[in-house]
C-alpha cells in the first residue's frame, strides 16, 4: 500500500561499488550492479521507514530510520539507541525525537545525526560505552520557534562540514543555519541575508561555495554563502522554482538543484531545466547520486 508521500529518500555509492537505497515505505535496498539485496524490520531496521544511509571510514553502513539508529557490519543490522526525550509525535505533536533526518562524519572521524525534533548529536564511533553504545554530545538551539508545547523542538534537515572544518545545521523549525567552528555557535537569520528560516538542504561544491535550500518560497528559495553573508536566488533570477530540496555537483562543476516542481542546473551563469530527451521535465527528485561508472540516478516519489 503506497502513498503520495512514499519515494525513495536516500541513495549512496558505498566503497565496495554498491549502491544503498532508502524508502519510506520498503526499508533498503543494496545493488551491486547485478543483482538487489532488499532489507526490512524483518532483517533487523527498526523501522522500514528509512531516511538517510551513511557509510564511515571503517566500512560500516548506518542508517538512519523515522524509529532510531542502525549499524550493519556486512551480515547483521543492530540498533544503536540515542539518549532522545521520548517525544514519538501524534497528531498534535508532529516532531519525533527519535527519527534520524541526516548524518556525516566529520573530519576526525566522529559521527554526526541530526533528528526530527531533538536537534543533533555527535559521537566516535570508535568508543563503546556498552554493546552497541556510544557517548553522546548533544546540540540544541534556542534560536529555533517554539513549537505547541512551549518547547525548542529542533527538526534538523541537513548537516555539511566544510573545507574549513565547521559543522552547518540547517532547521526546519525556522531556525535558519546554524555553523558550529569547534567552540562556538553562530546563528544566521534575516540580518545576514537569510530571507528564509525554513532551510531544507545544504551543499558546498568543488570551488568551495557554500549552497543552501529554503522551502518556504516567500522570498528566494536558493542560498550561497559569501563574505560572511547570505545572497539568495529566485525565480525572478531565473531559478525554476523557490522551493529547493536539495543539490548535487557533477564532475563538470554542474551544480544540480532538487526543486519541488523540476530538476534544475546551474552552470555558474544561468539556470536551465533538466528535460528529458521526451521532453519532460522531472519533479519531486529526492535524491541524486553517482555510481561507480559516472551514470548518475535519481529517485523520488
Amino acid at each position: 500500500t503506497y502513498g503520495e508521500h512514499d519515494k525513495v529518500r536516500d541513495g549512496i555509492l558505498d566503497s565496495a561499488g554498491n549502491l544503498w537505497f532508502a524508502t519510506t515505505n520498503e526499508g533498503v535496498y543494496c545493488y551491486n550492479g547485478k543483482s538487489w539485496a532488499h532489507f526490512t524490520e524483518k532483517e533487523g531496521l527498526s523501522s522500514n521507514y528509512v531516511n538517510c544511509i551513511l557509510e564511515d571510514k571503517a566500512g560500516t553502513i548506518w542508517f538512519g530510520t523515522k524509529n532510531g539508529l542502525n549499524i550493519f557490519d556486512g551480515k547483521t543490522f543492530s540498533n544503536v539507541p540515542i539518549p532522545w526525550d521520548g517525544g514519538t509525535g501524534d497528531e498534535e505533536h508532529w516532531w519525533s525525537s527519535n527519527e534520524i533526518l541526516c548524518m556525516l562524519q566529520d573530519k576526525n572521524g566522529d559521527i554526526w545525526v541530526g533528528t526530527g525534533g531533538f536537534g543533533a548529536y555527535r559521537f566516535d564511533p570508535s568508543i563503546h560505552l556498552d554493546v552497541g553504545s556510544f557517548p553522546f554530545t548533544h546540540f540544541s538551539f534556542t534560536n529555533d520557534a517554539k513549537q505547541s508545547d512551549s518547547l525548542h523542538h529542533n527538526v534538523i534537515k541537513s548537516m555539511i562540514q566544510d573545507s574549513e572544518g565547521n559543522i552547518w545545521f540547517t532547521s526546519l523549525t525556522h531556525g535558519g543555519v546554524t555553523r558550529y567552528d569547534g567552540e562556538e555557535v553562530t546563528h544566521f537569520s534575516a540580518k545576514d541575508g537569510l530571507m528564509d528560516d525554513m532551510v531544507f538542504s545544504s551543499f558546498q561544491d568543488k570551488s568551495g561555495t557554500l549552497w543552501f535550500g529554503s522551502i518556504q518560497t516567500k522570498h528566494y528559495g536558493l542560498y550561497y554563502f559569501d563574505d560572511n553573508k547570505f545572497i539568495g536566488f529566485g525565480k525572478e533570477d531565473g531559478l525554476c522554482d523557490n522551493f529547493v530540496t536539495g543539490f548535487f555537483g557533477d564532475k563538470n562543476g554542474m551544480l544540480w538543484i532538487r526543486t519541488g516542481t523540476v530538476l534544475c542546473r546551474y552552470n555558474g551563469k544561468a539556470f536551465t531545466p533538466f528535460i528529458t530527451p521526451e521532453g519532460k521535465a522531472l519533479s519531486g527528485i529526492s535524491f541524486i547520486v553517482e555510481d561507480a561508472h559516472q551514470n548518475i540516478w535519481l529517485g523520488g516519489s
